[in-house]
């Protein structure tokens, strides 16, 4: 036993092994594990005010003093810079590997050399998802410049025309003032914005003098229609135009054929020396396997606002109730069978539709005039679009990879109307277009399906559109033909528009033979 004696002086008897004993004895030795955590909690704290203090205090290049210094020296007119100082100047960017200056605005300099924008002038491009407010803002101005800006603007520019790839340049005068705004919204179209005599902003539209030329195009087909219009000479963007023109009775993959023939009138666009666009085709004509087909541009009231129409010889419309085919440059990869296999199933299942191959991505047009009554994803078709048409048919249109913007249920479009685009989603076997025609709320096959004419020439206009005919006609005889394998070279730059003007044959090489 131990005798302890309290402050009372009673004696209090406890054994060596006495459990208060025991614990006060280790705390003694050492701290207790909640008071040791709260001394490394405080140290940590001490660690990151110690961080903060130098971070936004003491440090030169991020503490507040030099920050709002920085501020300063980037606002034009600051103290200690003259106006229309450039940031590479005063030092304020980082460079890249190369030495260049990141986010200075450049100009073009001799032979593709770049150079530093002139004093008090800022350039640069509209980025994607920018609006004219953000653009201005991002060169600089101030919200009362922008808003100075937009407001001499508003009476003389769309602002939903903004595109991305468009030039501004910002100008401001000696005093740091905004002298100038200008915007490139085209080859042929600039805004600008400048300071009258009274000091305020006045917008303004220059418009670039353009020609029209009536070229005569003719070729054979050794390939495919893209390689043959490319071979004569002709941007190969022509290709679409011709394509749009007998959408209605040719399939530019299956009725193309070697040794077939085609001659156009087309009206060609120029800003100088420079092709601008495509424009109408006035005339055309295709001869092969599968028929001669012409077509004539006539608008009855002369008056050249894209109000006429396509007619062929005999004045009929090349419109019909239904395109040939939904897609531009395609090839079949399954018809319309009501006892076939299906490929993912593995079971005897209906194929009531045509399935087309084609990339994914190809624009998928409307097959006739209509109102679309479904629009989105389900389990088999996929994203699909049906649409109920004028003349009691309905068009189907499955596994599209996304939607065309725009567009919802209830609208009405009109044939040729871009809906979708290819894809394989759903019961599907690999990208491809499943198109399928109901007629009467029965199913037919849109192959052998026979569409009806639309309108032809009023009898009142009938004696001005033969004469048309006739001169026109004349106009495409006289086109040459090339000697089979002859070939012109393609313009410079033509090959920027391969990709969205892919041939029969091209297209076929790039898809196999997916089915849903």
């Amino acid at each position: 036993m131990v005798d302890i004696r309290t402050t009372s002086g009673k004696k209090t008897a406890r054994g060596a092994g006495s459990p208060r004993a025991g614990r006060s004895g280790r705390g003694a030795l050492r701290a207790s594990p909640a008071r040791r955590g709260t001394v490394r909690l405080a140290v940590v704290l001490v660690a990151l005010v110690f961080v903060n203090f130098y971070v936004f205090l003491w440090r030169d290049q991020t503490s507040v003093p030099a920050v709002m210094r920085k501020a300063e020296a980037l606002e034009p007119g600051s103290a200690g810079q003259p106006p229309g100082t450039s940031a590479s100047e005063r030092g304020d960017l980082d460079q890249d590997d190369d030495g260049v200056v990141v986010g200075e605005p450049v100009v073009p300099g001799v032979d593709g050399d770049v150079a530093p924008a002139p004093d008090g002038v800022i350039e640069g491009e509209v980025a994607k998802g920018d609006t004219l407010g953000k653009v201005l803002r991002g060169a600089g101005l101030s919200a009362a410049e922008a808003d100075e800006v937009l407001r001499a603007m508003s009476g003389v520019f769309d602002f939903k025309t903004l595109r991305p790839g468009q030039a501004f340049r910002v100008e401001r005068d000696a005093r740091g003032q905004v002298a100038a705004f200008e915007l490139t919204v085209s080859k042929t179209t600039t805004v600008r914005v400048e300071r009258d005599a009274r000091g305020e902003l006045v917008g303004a539209e220059d418009r670039i003098e353009t020609r029209v030329e009536v070229a005569e195009v003719g070729g054979r087909i050794d390939s495919s229609l893209y390689a043959a219009l490319k071979a004569s000479g002709e941007q190969t963007s022509l290709v679409a135009f011709f394509v749009d023109v007998f959408a209605y009775d040719l399939d530019f993959y299956v009725d193309t054929h070697k040794g077939d023939e085609f001659r156009v009138l087309v009206e060609k666009e120029y800003v100088g020396a420079e092709l601008l666009r495509y424009k109408r085709i006035l005339a055309a004509e295709y001869k092969g396997k599968a028929g001669t087909f012409r077509a004539f541009w006539f608008d009855p009231d002369g008056a050249g606002k894209a109000k006429g129409r396509y007619f062929d010889e005999k004045g009929r419309s090349v419109e019909k109730s239904l395109l040939k085919t939904p897609l531009k440059f395609t090839r079949i990869s399954s018809k319309f069978n009501p006892r076939r296999m299906h490929p993912v199933l593995h079971k005897v299942r209906g194929h009531f539709g045509v399935d087309y191959a084609a990339p994914t991505g190809t624009p998928v047009w409307a097959a006739a005039n209509g109102v679309i009554t479904t629009r989105g994803f389900k389990g088999g078709p996929g994203n699909h679009v049906v649409i109920k048409h004028d003349n009691g048919l309905t068009t189907a249109y499955f596994h599209l990879s996304k939607f065309a913007p725009g567009q919802k249920v209830g609208q009405r479009i009109e044939a040729k109307t871009v809906i979708g685009y290819v894809g394989s989603t759903g019961l599907s076997t690999g990208p491809h277009l499943h198109f399928s025609v109901k007629k009467n709320g029965a199913h037919v096959d849109p192959l052998s399906l026979e569409p009806q004419r639309a309108g032809g020439v009023a009898k009142k206009d009938q004696g001005a559109y033969r004469a048309e005919v006739d001169r026109m006609t004349g106009r495409l005889a006289q086109i040459a033909i090339p000697a089979p394998g002859a070939a012109a070279a393609a313009p410079d730059g033509d090959d920027a528009d391969e990709a969205g003007a892919l041939g029969a044959d091209e297209a076929g090489d790039e898809v196999s033979a997916p089915q849903d």
